[in-house]
């Protein structure tokens, strides 16, 4: 080899620092490493990180375009005006109970304002897992059930899946059970629940405090319930059932001998005789099938809580006369769960106790007819100038119209359209008058002309009672 092809020869200065660095006494720097690997690990990170960036921004990308709902699908709105998304909530819950999703909750420990969630994973039917969810002691905090937080020692539920679009379970709460099913479509879900012969001491106690008074009372018989909800119109239906209700030890015994003063007006001098115009629009009004309930009225409940027609539309409400007199004198009128099922168990205390005729009596002594009356006698002489028993049955029949909601009926007759077919209605379901003059009294009840107490109130566009009727 020349001289001239080896750069070792042609650079001796090179070759020297050469044989020092590379000699058997030579040593690293401990920088020497990291300066030559760091860079490249460097730039292996960033581009693991922006690969798997891409990777979750594609698997997000993906999963909104599965979630995102289809036209005509049932919508969940999530996020907001600029960067929200509109979801299909079908597709939200089949992810959300997958088995998967399942395994994931399994295990897990979930503290919320109605206690700390248990959630454990359990042999269900056909081979598959079930999802059991405990709350033991739980605080149930709804307007709906109570006015005030319901204390419950142990709250179980369980959920499974028969198919993506089937799903089941139960719920216990105390010792109260009830089956549950919701199955899915396009366009909502079906949510039914269902409680069987369950004792009713079992639903009162399951109430705990909310209920006051009732929980020292005997209670027999046997309840159950049969709910139907239609997702996301809310349309419901409710179907009670009671077999055997008996109650006893509220203190109705202490209304047979001596009467009620009226929250309102002058207490009547004498009963008014059931036989009465006044009774008997009353009864057509209020309560058609008063003498054959036990105080109250299944089909008028379950026809009052379906859902279909809204509340100032129904013919009749769900309140029997005796459960109607039980909220006056016992429970007040908060729209809870709790509050009905005080006025159910007082309504079969007071029929147990009293009997039809003095709950009658008792009602039309206290019950609220407007215009701060209360009382059939007051708002006789009130609205008529005149006692009760003088009415006859056109006056009578719309004395009693006044009663499904006094100040709202008191505004609609002193406007210019009055509602006269709710008189022909009440005037049809008098009893025991024959149909021919149950048609006579249904045509001068519609050409019925309010007295001028009433009339005297279109004068004043807005008094307090008026305020007070159209802001419910």
């Amino acid at each position: 080899m020349s001289a001239s092809s080896d750069p070792l020869r042609r650079h001796p200065e090179r070759a020297r620092a050469q044989a020092v660095d590379s000699g058997p006494g030579a040593e690293t720097s401990p920088a020497a490493g990291p300066r030559r690997w760091l860079p490249t690990l460097a730039r292996a990170a960033v581009l693991t990180l922006l690969l798997l960036l891409a990777g979750a921004l594609l698997l997000g990308a993906t999963a909104l375009a599965l979630l995102r709902a289809q036209p005509g699908e049932w919508a969940l709105r999530v996020g907001n005006a600029r960067w929200g998304a509109t979801l299909s909530a079908p597709a939200l819950i089949r992810v959300a109970t997958h088995p998967l999703g399942l395994r994931v909750l399994a295990g897990r420990r979930i503290a919320m304002r109605a206690g700390t969630l248990a959630i454990d994973a359990a042999p269900g039917s056909a081979g598959a897992t079930a999802l059991v969810v405990t709350c033991a002691p739980c605080v149930i905090d709804s307007r709906v059930l109570a006015a005030r937080p319901i204390r419950v020692a142990r709250v179980v539920a369980t959920l499974q899946r028969r198919g993506k679009d089937d799903l089941h379970g139960t719920l216990r709460v105390d010792r109260v059970p009830l089956d549950w099913r919701l199955r899915l479509d396009r366009q909502g879900a079906d949510l039914e629940l269902r409680a069987h012969d369950v004792p009713m001491a079992d639903v009162v106690a399951a109430f705990g405090d909310a209920l006051g008074d009732l929980r020292h009372a005997r209670i027999a018989g046997r309840a159950g319930v049969e709910i139907r909800v239609a997702l996301p119109s809310g349309r419901f239906a409710i179907e009670p059932r009671l077999e055997g209700l008996g109650v006893a030890g509220l203190g109705a015994e202490a209304l047979l001998g001596a009467a009620p003063a009226p929250a309102c007006g002058r207490p009547a001098a004498r009963a008014l005789r059931p036989t009465s115009w006044v009774a008997r629009a009353v009864l057509a009004a209020e309560d058609q099938r008063f003498h054959e309930h036990p105080g109250y009225d299944l089909d008028e409940m379950s026809a009052a809580w379906s859902g279909v027609a809204e509340p100032d539309e129904r013919r009749r409400g769900a309140s029997t006369i005796t459960q109607q007199l039980a909220k006056l004198l016992y429970t007040g009128d908060d729209r809870t769960m709790a509050r009905k099922l005080r006025e159910l168990l007082h309504a079969s205390d007071l029929e147990r106790a009293l009997g039809k005729a003095r709950i009658l009596e008792l009602y039309l002594a206290i019950a609220p007819w407007g215009d701060r009356q209360c009382g059939a006698e007051a708002a006789a002489w009130h609205y008529f100038g005149r006692p009760a028993a003088a009415l006859d049955a056109a006056e009578a029949v719309w004395l009693a119209s006044l009663l499904r909601n006094p100040e709202r009926e008191l505004v609609r007759w002193s406007g210019a359209a009055p509602p006269t077919t709710r008189l022909a209605a009440i005037a049809h379901g008098m009893r025991p008058l024959g149909r021919a003059a149950r048609a006579r009294l249904a045509g001068e009840a519609a050409r019925f002309v309010p007295p001028p107490v009433v009339l005297a109130r279109r004068g004043d566009p807005d008094p307090p009672s008026v305020r007070a009727a159209m802001s419910r």
